[in-house]
């Protein structure tokens, strides 16, 4: 299916995991991508993998919670690519803590790659979309922005801010033909959730799986692309405002 062509679209956090997977699947589908992430490193990775399947990409190094380095960001990208039809704000960190024992200092970590910098790219990115008509947003959210978890008080709070901020947004730019939506994934096996599995020996995650995820395994980024891309397509193009949630069950229970 070829449901992007000649649309550009930019990717945050696009050096791994859902962001990497998401920007392929995007790319596969007839998108331009332009590529950001802190780590150049991963984000050339990216564009090398997207070149190998054919497909024309860019890519930027940025921090994404910066707002001279977004707004810097962006320029370069509509100079290279003259216009930004979809983006998939997905840069996020993840630091175990509870209301004791996280630091204030990953506290202001979270909030700002998982909240600022969303805030940041949409404020960015709005007028440009706005002056062409329309366009396509999808922030990754969370199903821990849905739920209370153990010993994740900054990451869950800030989730659950992003579903908040993709109402938000939807509503507020809906008159422009800009929809905003969130996938909001379940446990995705890219390393991402670490801080707070790795203690866990393989046989006790594999019985937690079991347990928790009616579909009997994790979820791999791979899976959350699909959503992306759909969300991004005019196959949605009376979804606003939305939480797409890719969990494999587990919050059906």
């Amino acid at each position: 299916m070829r449901r992007l062509d000649h649309r550009v679209a930019l990717v945050t956090g696009a050096g791994h995991g859902i962001g990497r997977a998401s920007a392929l699947r995007l790319g596969q589908e007839g998108a331009l991508l332009a590529l950001v992430d802190l780590r150049a490193d991963a984000v050339q990775e990216t564009r090398e993998a997207a070149h190998a399947q054919g497909i024309e990409a860019a890519w930027w190094q940025a921090d994404v919670s910066d707002e001279h380095q977004v707004q810097q960001c962006v320029r370069d990208i509509v100079e290279r690519f003259e216009r930004i039809d979809i983006l998939h704000s997905n840069a996020g960190v993840l630091y175990a803590g509870t209301a004791l024992s996280q630091t204030i200092e990953q506290w202001d970590r979270t909030y700002a790659v998982n909240v600022r910098s969303m805030f940041l790219m949409a404020r960015a990115v709005v007028p440009i979309m706005q002056a062409a008509g329309g366009g396509s947003i999808i922030t990754t959210a969370s199903i821990s922005g849905m739920i209370g978890e153990p010993n994740l008080v900054a990451y869950n709070s800030s989730k659950g801010a992003v579903i908040n901020l993709t109402r938000q947004l939807a509503v507020e730019w809906g008159a422009h033909g800009i929809r905003v939506n969130a996938v909001c994934p379940g446990w995705i096996e890219t390393g991402f959730n670490d801080p707070v599995l790795a203690h866990l020996s393989d046989e006790e995650l594999a019985a937690m799986v079991h347990t928790w995820i009616p579909l009997g395994r994790q979820g791999v980024a791979e899976d959350i692309a699909p959503s992306v891309a759909f969300l991004a397509s005019d196959d949605a193009a009376y979804i606003t405002g939305s939480l797409l949630v890719v969990d494999g069950g587990l919050t059906a229970q």
